[in-house]
């Protein structure tokens, strides 16, 4: 945003845990700020953030308040009203649907430049013939997703806190990364200090366990991950 259109960017700082602080947000705040963006879950260590604390926060100063929710969904409940969003995304492939499938929910009342223009298409928002088989398998997987969560994400949970206890018992110096308890169903992700990313993916890899040591965007990257999710 700031090399494209000048715009100022401030970036969140995150806790021990990964979760934004509504008191920082309320102080980065102010009667130039134009658009507020924060994860709704993280991607890596699972941590979900108080969205509906901080869109509130946002709604309050008459901000735009968009949430990330490509993690979320599937997992967490979506509904726009009880979040308090101006917008929120979701991507296809996480749920089951083709790649490059995805989904930008917008408030009528929020101007949105397109990126692609051309053909007015979708009442001139994106520009372009319609995927219309990828939009009817986002929806079918969305549809299948929310009847599904109820009984997948408790269930999954289960099996994440148990997975939890086994390593954080099997290896001492192992340390959960993000949020004990408000944390996606499932997602749990660790740390070995004195340990390398790579020895502990080879050693797993030895034992027919697939694993990673950073987001999939990232990968080939030695460097940790960054320290803000806002």
């Amino acid at each position: 945003l700031h090399r494209l259109h000048g715009f100022d960017v401030t970036l969140l700082p995150v806790d021990a845990q990964g979760l934004v602080d509504p008191a920082d947000l309320a102080r980065a705040l102010t009667p130039a700020t134009t658009l507020v963006s924060v994860q709704y879950a993280n991607n890596e260590v699972g941590t979900v953030q108080p969205i509906r604390d901080l869109s509130a926060l946002a709604r309050a100063q008459g901000v735009p308040f968009h949430t990330d929710a490509v993690q979320a969904a599937g997992w967490l409940p979506l509904s726009v009203a009880d979040l308090g969003v101006d917008a929120l995304s979701i991507s296809g492939h996480k749920l089951g649907a083709p790649q490059g499938t995805g989904a930008l929910f917008l408030r009528r009342r929020v101007p949105l430049e397109p990126v692609q223009h051309g053909g007015g298409q979708e009442r001139g928002n994106r520009s372009g013939t319609e995927n219309v088989a990828g939009a009817v398998a986002l929806a079918t997987a969305l549809r299948l997703a929310e009847t599904e969560r109820a009984s997948n994400a408790p269930r999954v949970a289960a099996l994440r806190d148990t997975f939890i206890a086994e390593v954080l018992g099997a290896a001492p110096g192992a340390r959960l990364t993000g949020h004990p308890l408000q944390r996606l169903p499932g997602t749990a992700s660790f740390v070995f200090p004195g340990t390398s990313g790579e020895a502990v993916l080879l050693e797993l890899e030895g034992h027919g366990i697939v694993c990673s040591s950073g987001s999939a965007c990232a990968a080939g990257s030695d460097e940790p991950s960054p320290p803000h999710t806002g």
